[in-house]
């Protein structure tokens, strides 16, 4: 009869031992990747500091070429009555058949200038709805376009009403003010005066990320807590298909009337009173026979009269041109890379000023 075997104490330390080097070469090895990362982002951080004059002067030149850029557009024979999607500043081809293209040769998405480049991307703020001058039926159309209940809409609409008035007194339909806010955790204090940015918004009374920006936020809306108030999400019915939010309708900065030839389809359709098929007839015929904006085909607006009416004016709403442009820069120095954002405000001539300038 053979004897019992016993474990080998010997090979089950030499295992254990085995296993403990493997978890401290694989901690030793993140550590390592942690490390190489953090020192390629200080590398980073350090060139983009060392070059950070001279990449904000790359930013104010990208603006300034995109101020050439608006004024030499109302130069092209045949289009001074109009800004659209198929034009050079928009992405568009621009006069490509034109023996007097201003834009030959020129890819706004890299100028080289000196030892750097810049790539420029150029949006008029016309193609959305004023949010400071928006009477109460539109903001209040706006918000239910985007799905937002008849109800919950009605007081987000007061709040927003709220926010930009002069004075301390609530809306009648219950909007929101000093003693609201002062009631939130934290607590703050109402703007009481008209939006400098669309992302203020994002702190009136009801106004959730989710609806600020559409289907680029996942989450739930809910209401700021407030004490002795029940914290819950606002109601949210047939939303619009684009998935658009507050921020794609918005802005804070405009000459009022929007303009017809880029505005998206939610801006057309709270404009044309709710009617989505007013709205796709807009986008349909200024897209030209291959559906696509911003090509060869376009049909852009010449006029306002020309915009099919329904049930509104659409001169008292629409226009074919735009007069506040908002410039994106990318300056770009080897490796450095560094963002900044211009507003210009057209003007007669070549008088274009810029408003604003900042990084990004």
């Amino acid at each position: 009869m053979n004897p019992m075997p016993f474990p080998n104490p010997t090979g089950a330390r030499r295992g254990a031992a085995l296993v403990i080097v493997m978890v401290l070469v694989l901690a030793m090895a993140v550590m390592a990747g942690a490390f190489a990362y953090a020192m390629k982002v200080e590398a980073r951080l350090a060139v983009n500091s060392q070059s950070s004059p001279e990449l904000e002067w790359l930013g104010r030149s990208g603006v300034e070429i995109a101020r050439w850029v608006i004024t030499e557009q109302r130069k092209i024979p045949g289009e001074g009555t109009y800004d659209g999607l198929n034009q050079f500043w928009a992405g568009g081809p621009g006069p490509v058949d034109s023996a007097d293209n201003p834009y030959a040769g020129i890819d706004l998405s890299n100028i080289p200038i000196g030892e750097g480049s810049v790539g420029i991307e150029i949006v008029d703020l016309e193609r959305k709805i004023n949010l400071n001058t928006a009477s109460e039926p539109i903001l209040e159309l706006a918000l239910q376009v985007l799905g937002v209940g008849a109800g919950d809409s009605s007081l987000i609409t007061a709040a927003i009403l709220d926010w930009r008035d002069r004075d301390d007194l609530e809306h009648v339909k219950g909007g929101a003010e000093r003693s609201y806010y002062e009631g939130l955790q934290p607590p703050y204090v109402p703007k009481d005066g008209p939006f400098d940015d669309v992302s203020e918004l994002l702190r009136v009374r009801g106004v959730s990320p989710a609806m600020y920006f559409g289907d680029r936020y996942g989450g739930m809306p809910e209401e700021p807590q407030r004490p002795g108030r029940r914290r819950g999400p606002i109601s949210l019915v047939a939303a619009d298909t684009t998935g658009a939010g507050m921020v794609d309708i918005f802005t804070a900065i405009s000459a009022n009337r929007v303009n017809v030839n880029t505005a998206p389809l939610p801006v057309l359709r709270v404009l044309m009173g709710g009617d989505e098929n007013l709205a796709r007839q807009i986008v349909e015929r200024r897209d030209g026979p291959d559906g696509q904006p911003g090509t060869m085909d376009d049909q852009p607006f010449r006029n306002a009269a020309e915009i099919p009416g329904g049930g509104v004016n659409p001169i008292s709403l629409f226009t074919t041109q735009s007069a506040t442009f908002e410039i994106h820069v990318e300056a770009r120095i080897g490796s450095a890379r560094k963002r900044f954002v211009g507003v210009l405000r057209r003007g007669a001539g070549s008088q274009n000023q810029m408003m604003l300038f900042h990084p990004e």
